[in-house]
């Protein structure tokens, strides 16, 4: 395992070949995936969605995905590979920085079969000024600090005609430097005694690719070169009828983490539970999907062999009874294109059919810690049958990634900055579609800021925001994103919360309580609220999402 140290080599490469960037490129992806929990746990909001790690490992993965494709021993094909794979598979705002350091880097090098340390120390100086270039408003103390420093020691080495690995160690060398001062440069991160973790899961990256290159703690074998998280592949649902009654109705599918976990054994031991199985992964991490009439049996098997997480179950009967009203409503939409098309990001089912009910015409289930790639809302924009299209993030680490739509598709494409799901809602209530689509953009973008958000989820990190000291797994109440109050107690942190957001102009109270919620409380949350606001009016609806006990909006 990496230990933030280097081996320096007596004899080093002086000149990087293809093969040697295909072999860096697939030990950086497995270990940033080993490792991305060290990262995720860096972020220093604490709120349960630090998901930096995650969505680098996700947006390496999908580069390994298009590299796997190239034959040619060409750097700059190899390189080129990467940057177009983590593009369109970038997720969140790390992931999208990413996937814009590979593009810099892959045109630092373009036309280069063999690489020296000159065209390495490039390459890293065009990956630092691509990612500069793409963040609206840069923020030293982040990973574009840290790979800045990078390439600054890298041609420092290059000046005095050192090779190319060696230009890599005293790139590694400066982005560590670098990534040690960040909570220097960011209060944020000094008060929390953390370096950042974009910082991090980027130095991580270096380190892994000169790992890799010396084959050192890592073989990358055919059958380990990719993350888990990659061979699992879509399942084709399917259903069983015994004299005209559905069996194994319920589709149960959940990830199983731990230690020297059992692949074969697990397996062996569901088989008898249902069918359409699939079990797959590693030692560490093993991913179930199986139809059952006994997902509790099921579940309760697994848990004892690790932790389980993204845990889902979905009742086919009750699915299968609304096909057929599904797939007519398909086709008549499909029928009619529109001037204009709506795509929106959703974090819960049901807030999903919210978003339907008020027109939208496709939905990408993403939000917190489940960031949706460029690619996905690729595929949702051009699902859409219409001349034009908007797209609604509806959480800020994705706007980045819908803003990068607009390279990989012909239709007009409009990006409403939705930084919240309540702002997609409001933004939704004012669509117009007999209006242009600027005129929709701009009438859009007055609603949503008339709209505040509030948000009520535990803490996963002792920390403090202001004055307000947070113990691990205290409720948390969020206005806009800032920690406005602290307790133990849902139902007083969600009315506190309200209070902070209710003004004398306030009229409309909506309140989305999420998927673990007991709907009765949130039905006696409205009542408290009706009473202690008579002059508004508030609203209760299933939301549906993750994390989230409350999602609310106050206009």
């Amino acid at each position: 395992m990496i230990d933030g140290t280097i081996e320096w080599e007596e004899k080093t490469l002086d000149v990087l070949k293809g093969a040697d960037f295909k072999k860096m490129f697939f030990a950086a992806a497995q270990i940033i995936d080993r490792e991305k929990e060290q990262v995720n746990a860096l972020n220093v909001f604490p709120v349960p969605d630090g998901d930096t790690g995650t969505n680098m490992a996700l947006t390496l993965a999908a580069a390994l995905r298009e590299l796997d494709k190239v034959d040619s021993v060409s750097v700059s094909k190899v390189c080129a590979a990467v940057a177009r794979g983590s593009l369109m598979g970038a997720r969140g705002n790390s992931g999208v920085i990413l996937s814009q350091y590979f593009r810099g880097f892959s045109e630092g090098l373009s036309n280069v079969t063999e690489a020296t340390g000159e065209d390495l120390a490039r390459a890293l100086t065009m990956a630092s000024e691509t990612t500069y270039r793409a963040v609206l408003k840069p923020v030293e103390g982040t990973m574009l600090t840290v790979g800045k420093a990078a390439a600054k020691a890298a041609n420092d080495a290059a000046k005095h005609r050192k090779g190319a690995e060696i230009v890599l160690e005293a790139a590694i060398e400066g982005a560590r430097i670098a990534l040690d001062n960040t909570m220097n440069m960011l209060p944020v991160l000094k008060q929390a005694g953390v370096v950042d973790a974009g910082g991090k899961g980027l130095l991580l990256i270096l380190e892994s690719a000169l790992a890799g290159l010396r084959n050192h703690d890592l073989v990358v074998s055919e059958e380990t070169k990719t993350p888990v998280t990659d061979v699992i592949q879509p399942f084709e649902e399917g259903i069983t009828l015994i004299d005209g009654v559905l069996v194994n109705k319920y589709c149960t599918e959940f990830i199983i983490q731990g230690k020297d976990l059992d692949v074969g054994y697990i397996r062996d031991h569901l088989e008898p539970h249902g069918e359409s199985m699939l079990v797959v992964g590693d030692g560490d991490v093993v991913k179930v999907h199986i139809h059952t009439d006994h997902p509790g049996l099921v579940l309760e098997f697994c848990a004892e062999q690790g932790d389980l997480t993204e845990i889902k179950i979905d009742n086919m009967k009750l699915q299968n009874q609304q096909y057929t009203q599904n797939k007519s409503m398909e086709a008549e939409k499909e029928s009619v294109r529109k001037p204009i098309g709506i795509v929106a990001v959703s974090p819960g089912k049901e807030l999903s059919e919210i978003m339907m009910s008020l027109g939208v015409d496709e939905i990408v289930h993403g939000g917190q810690t489940m960031n949706p790639s460029t690619e996905e809302l690729v595929k949702a924009v051009e699902n859409v049958n219409a001349d034009a299209v908007i797209i609604l993030p509806n959480n800020k680490n994705i706007i980045f990634s819908a803003q990068q739509v607009r390279e990989f598709v012909t239709k007009e494409l409009g990006v409403l900055a939705t930084r919240t799901v309540p702002q997609g809602i409001a933004s939704l209530i004012s669509f117009n579609p007999e209006a242009s689509l600027e005129a929709n953009l701009a009438e859009m973008e007055q609603a949503m800021r008339l709209v505040k958000t509030g948000e009520v989820t535990y803490a996963v990190r002792a920390s403090k925001a202001g004055e307000l000291n947070i113990e691990e797994q205290d409720i948390i109440g969020l206005v806009e994103g800032k920690i406005s109050c602290v307790g133990q107690c849902i139902a007083d942190v969600t009315i506190q919360l309200v209070e902070h957001m209710v003004s004398e102009d306030s009229s409309v109270i909506s309140i989305y309580y999420g998927q673990d919620q007991d709907p009765e409380e949130a039905e006696a949350l409205r009542d408290a609220l009706e009473e202690k606001y008579p002059d508004c009016e508030v609203e209760v609806y299933k939301g549906g999402q993750p994390l989230y006990y409350y999602i609310l909006s106050v206009e």
